[in-house]
């Protein structure tokens, strides 16, 4: 059984061999290939082929090609500074409502950041189609507009200028359901809508501001054959999983504040969680010994119905040992009767 198959079945709720494994990682492949960060990010030769030796090395059941969050709103204009101490630093391009009137959807094609993605969708698909779950990335409406403003600038909007803050956000639900379509199109499997900000809202303005917008992503994704949506929300998610798990999404992240015993009865047919290893105390500063345990717990709350996967984004100094040790648990635990 390969991880496409192993994936498929298991959000379907069909026996597999094992649970699928997928750490979150980003910088963490970059690292494990040696290789300048900015060309990770800026060349999509070098980032496919990192991805793909990486996913190979370590056995993952799914390949998700992330790098960084500047890649959607670069091609709005953003322009992300490089300093040594602290990577990539951006400034915020809407500054006024004028600002936000002036903004293009951009044409997603060769060469910009959004169509260097498709480039390595291709790639990716070309060499691991239905081998292993390819999944694209899709920075959701929320986060994307938080990014562009400036967070405590769309904060104070949430609450003072709601309705220029849906503007912002309709804005970057198109674009974004337009990369949705064209990573599906080049050979995405599913897609990970990304909205770490979300945590920092309240259950009632999900549901009545992004709610509708990530359903109808989800409902896009989901009308491919085999294709998963996967919501990613940082942070004790607990108070939003009705609604995230709402939106119909066959996958939902559950980072490792989130106790998975009281929100597994929330899972509908066909739904699972992903992640909840602790990214510090467990896959950075953890010993090969641990994983054992931690995997098992995990699946036992949930009744096996998690993808073995990082909380959030794999630290990028974890020790690779930490990582094998992580795959060894997943392929032996124990399952359910």
């Amino acid at each position: 059984m390969n991880g496409y198959e192993r994936t498929v079945k298991f959000v379907k709720g069909e026996p597999v061999d094992h649970p699928p494994f997928m750490p979150l990682a980003i910088e963490w492949v970059s690292r494990q290939c040696g290789l300048d960060y900015r060309d990770f990010i800026y060349k999509p030769d070098v980032r496919s082929k990192a991805y793909l030796e990486i996913t190979d090395r370590y056995d993952f059941d799914a390949i998700l090609p992330d790098a960084d969050f500047s890649e959607q709103l670069e091609d709005f204009g953003q322009i992300p500074v490089w300093k040594e101490s602290v990577g990539y630093a951006v400034e915020p391009i809407i500054n006024s409502k004028e600002d936000l009137d002036k903004l293009v959807i951009p044409e997603i094609k060769p060469g910009t950041r959004q169509g260097n993605r498709i480039e390595i969708i291709k790639t990716i698909a070309a060499a691991k189609k239905k081998e292993k779950y390819i999944f694209g990335i899709c920075v959701g409406p929320f986060t994307e507009y938080c990014n562009a403003r400036g967070l405590k600038k769309a904060m104070k909007e949430m609450i003072k200028d709601p309705d220029t803050l849906r503007k912002g956000m309709q804005i970057f639900f198109e674009n974004g359901m337009n990369f949705i379509k064209a990573q599906m199109e080049a050979g995405a499997d599913g897609i990970q809508i990304v909205e770490p900000n979300c945590s920092l809202i309240s259950p009632k303005f999900y549901e009545e501001n992004i709610m509708p917008l990530h359903k109808a992503m989800v409902d896009e994704i989901q009308s491919h054959e085999n294709g998963f949506a996967r919501i990613h929300v940082c942070g004790d998610t607990a108070h939003l999983m009705p609604y995230t798990l709402g939106t119909g999404s066959h996958i939902v992240d559950a980072d490792s504040q989130v106790d998975l015993a009281k929100v597994a009865p929330l899972l509908g047919a066909e739904q699972v969680f992903c992640g909840n290893m602790n990214t510090a105390d467990e896959l950075l500063n953890g010993t090969p010994d641990i994983f054992p345990e931690a995997v098992q717990r995990r699946v036992d709350a949930t009744n096996n119905r998690i993808i073995l996967c990082s909380g959030c984004d794999v630290p990028p100094a974890s020790p690779a040992e930490n990582i094998q040790a992580f795959h060894d648990a997943t392929v032996n635990a124990r399952q359910p009767e």
